[in-house]
């Protein structure tokens, strides 16, 4: 299978051609709870995560809400 690099956080990352959103939290263990992905600055939705699928070169951010007072 082929693959494609993304930029997740900042860092390259070698992953398949076709992965989804959904796939990358997965593989790379990353939080869902109260967290937002974003690929190149636009926010994608939690509906939308299994079916946006990456592009090489694409940037991928998380953000995490924090509670504070």
């Amino acid at each position: 299978m082929s693959k494609v690099t993304i930029l997740l956080n900042d860092l390259a990352q070698e992953v398949d051609s076709g992965s989804t959103l959904q796939g990358i939290i997965e593989k790379f263990d990353l939080p869902e709870l109260g967290c937002v992905f974003s690929i190149n600055n636009s926010v994608v939705p939690k509906s939308e995560w299994g079916k946006t699928v990456l592009s090489d070169g694409d940037s991928i951010s998380l953000f995490q809400a924090i509670a504070g007072g």
